[in-house]
């Protein structure tokens, strides 16, 4: 079908009713990333997370096809107060560089800002920053590099 003639794309808020697609697309998203799937595989948190308060899974649709998503959760800190991190954002690859992306984040700040969030916060791994040069994607959608370093403690 030509580009002009598919059905615009849709964001909205993914909802009980998405968990299957949304957990095939993710399972998609982590062994494009190279993402080490969990035991069980992703259905069981997809659906957790969409059960779970200060969490939201923003979905972007071409007519019925999902062609990305992102996942944001807040937190409350001494630092921010009330604040948000994307932790997750995918687009196929045939859906990118049309705005979706940018789009997705948008929508996702726009519902942490809703909920009281005073920032939203991202980390770009480095595997991340060398296949899509994430840190620039997201200096053009105003967000700061502040320098900080994410450290991981696995419990």
């Amino acid at each position: 079908m030509a580009r002009g003639t598919e059905p615009e794309v849709q964001i909205r808020a993914a909802a009980a009713a998405d968990v299957d697609v949304v957990a095939d697309l993710a399972t998609r998203f982590f062994a494009d990333e190279g993402f080490e799937l969990p035991e069980g595989g992703l259905r069981p948190r997809v659906e957790q997370y969409l059960r779970s308060d200060g969490r939201a899974i923003v979905a972007a649709h071409r007519g019925e096809r999902l062609i990305g998503f992102a996942t944001i959760a807040t937190g409350f800190g001494l630092e921010y107060g009330w604040v948000a991190e994307l932790e997750d954002l995918y687009v196929v690859p045939d859906e990118r560089r049309q705005g979706i992306a940018r789009a997705l984040v948008e929508r996702a700040a726009a519902w942490a800002a809703e909920r009281g969030c005073s920032a939203v916060l991202v980390t770009v791994t480095p595997e991340g920053e060398r296949a899509h040069a994430l840190t620039a994607f997201y200096a053009r959608l105003g967000f700061d590099d502040r320098g900080r370093r994410l450290l991981e403690l696995p419990l």
